[in-house]
């Protein structure tokens, strides 16, 4: 489906949402942020990680299998939730009180998931701005319908190695992540024919300074992942 150009959208399309009353001092209670909350949280996650890691690694060094692919499955299910929430939370400056923590940590979650921040955060400046009005935003097109296929659960409790991207924003599974890194590297994205990589290109085109450090990250992404791969062989 082609989209209008998303500077069109930004200067036509004038949402009238409806404001939900609540006072100012409740309003400021709710949405207090808090460095030792954000440490708890961020910290914590990151701190399970490290955890389940070193279990992975012992167990694979005494040879004790079993115990190595329980170790395996709780590693990766705690890095899947890296990408997507912690970003977006992270992103939006809502986790800590202090301005830094919050992009110190977004880039970590971002580095070690395979996360692109600038190009989520160019999306999700029009997904809240506009949400779900498709002329302005396409990171979510619903409806939705979730996938049953066997195949497709069998990689969501494994290892999601062929799952393509689609109507949500994100890369896929590991063979299209690697693939859609590469492209986005050399500042292209994949077929356009796929919904979220034609939101991804009508970005591009929209915002190229975004553009700009969304290819600069990929790179990153490219040399760190690779850089660990050779020192652990």
């Amino acid at each position: 489906m082609p989209w209008a150009r998303l500077s069109q959208a930004r200067d036509t399309l004038n949402v009238q949402w409806y404001r939900s009353p609540m006072p100012l001092e409740a309003f400021r209670a709710l949405s207090h942020r808090s460095d030792l909350k954000g440490w708890k949280q961020a910290g914590g996650h990151l701190a399970f990680f490290a955890a389940t890691g070193s279990f992975v690694w012992l167990f694979w060094a005494q040879e004790q299998w079993a115990a190595f692919a329980l170790a395996l499955f709780l590693h990766g299910t705690v890095g899947s939730f890296f990408s997507g929430t912690a970003p977006q939370e992270l992103g939006h400056g809502t986790v800590f009180r202090t301005k830094a923590l919050n992009k110190i940590l977004l880039y970590i979650f971002s580095l070690l998931s395979w996360w692109n921040p600038f190009d989520y955060a160019a999306s999700h400046t029009y997904h809240h701005r506009l949400a779900h009005h498709l002329e302005g935003d396409q990171e979510n097109l619903l409806p939705l319908h979730p996938n049953t296929d066997k195949l497709f659960l069998l990689q969501l409790f494994t290892i999601n190695i062929m799952i393509q991207p689609g109507r949500t924003f994100g890369k896929g599974g590991l063979i299209s992540t690697l693939r859609e890194t590469v492209l986005h590297a050399f500042g292209r994205v994949g077929s356009t024919g796929i919904s979220s990589n034609e939101w991804l290109d009508s970005l591009h085109k929209d915002q190229p300074d975004q553009h700009r450090r969304a290819v600069q990250w990929s790179r990153l992404l490219l040399v760190f992942h690779d850089g660990m791969f050779v020192w652990h062989e």
